[in-house]
């Protein structure tokens, strides 16, 4: 009778024990999912992991970031016109308590991707169709600068220490490096073929991009303005877009769009440590404040995709809406 009861109560601690092991997220996170394809964005608590809210867009939202307080979230949305400017091409802010947008910012022509410096008040986005970078005095919503770059903008982030703006050109295959204090373009560099993706190393030390075409990812020295390796990534059929770097600088993680899967890559020593299956077309990805979760926005499969970065194991999906492109973490204020 005693081992009975006792197999009885094990069956029962099991799956609590295997509940308590799962990622948690604190208090308030919420992930903000741009859907390019039903021009909204879904809103998703973490703690319970279900769209809690919707939010339409004017036009179709891409790049999604959340403002370095936590108090904003902003979408960068661009009309269907190619080369010219209408009211719909603008930077939407949403305001992360209330889940309503309270403003729409003019950040040039079709804005794709879009950063923010670290201090909140300015904000850079890419212009893919005239080859173009564009700042804004978010305080005035008054455009500072509009630099060229290469052909075809589409990646865009701004350096921790606040010192640069790197951003890549798919159809140049290069990346221009904006000095962030004079918002001018002082360096270009070749990398692989269509390059999309770029992020920052949390010392700015290194800058990571994804080149869609080459199957790959380059590493920028930031302080010799060359790059200095090429990892090959699924055998160099990946299409890897979406890159997001761990706290700690240890990990880079880069969403493979054809395979399904993200690589995962030591920093130290630029080797590939793993690779997780997520959804279809994983596109934008990125990471708890902690750096023990990763959330990958997967557009063929209209879903989100958690992932434990300790086992790099997926623990979860949540539905969103149609054709999802990226995905920003906030903790509610």
């Amino acid at each position: 009778m005693r081992a009975r009861l006792f197999v009885s109560l094990l069956a029962l601690l099991v799956p609590l024990t295997a509940h308590a092991q799962r990622p948690a997220a604190p208090r308030g996170a919420l992930a903000f999912v741009s859907n390019e394809g039903s021009n909204n964005v879904s809103v998703i608590d973490l703690v319970s992991r279900r769209v809690v809210a919707t939010i339409p867009m004017p036009a179709r939202p891409r790049g999604i970031q959340p403002s370095p307080d936590g108090r904003s979230v902003f979408v960068a949305v661009s009309d269907a016109s190619p080369n010219v400017e209408t009211a719909k091409d603008v930077i939407v802010q949403i305001d992360v308590r209330s889940r309503r947008v309270v403003r729409q910012i003019r950040a040039g022509t079709d804005p794709e991707q879009l950063a923010l410096s670290p201090d909140g008040r300015r904000l850079y986005a890419a212009n893919e169709d005239v080859g173009t970078a564009t700042a804004t005095d978010l305080s005035t919503g008054r455009v500072l600068s509009t630099a060229v770059v290469g052909i075809e903008p589409e990646g865009i982030a701004a350096s921790a220490d606040g010192k640069w703006v790197y951003v890549t050109a798919e159809t140049s295959n290069s990346v221009s490096m904006m000095d962030a204090a004079t918002l001018k373009v002082v360096g270009n560099v070749l990398v692989d073929v269509r390059p999309r993706a770029v992020a920052f190393s949390p010392d700015s030390r290194f800058a990571y991009v994804s080149a869609e075409i080459g199957g790959s990812l380059s590493v920028i020295d930031t302080r010799a303005r060359t790059v200095v390796a090429t990892l090959p990534l699924e055998g160099n059929d990946g299409k890897p877009v979406g890159v997001a770097v761990s706290p700690d600088g240890k990990r880079v993680y880069v969403a493979n769009a054809s395979t399904g899967r993200v690589s995962v890559v030591d920093a130290a020593t630029r080797e590939l440590v793993g690779a997780i299956p997520v959804g279809r077309r994983p596109w934008g990805i990125a990471l708890s404040r902690d750096g023990r979760t990763l959330y990958t926005a997967n557009g063929l499969s209209d879903d989100v995709t958690i992932v434990d970065t300790r086992t790099l194991r997926a623990v979860g999906t949540i539905s969103v809406g149609k054709r999802p492109w990226g995905v920003a973490i906030v903790t509610a204020p």
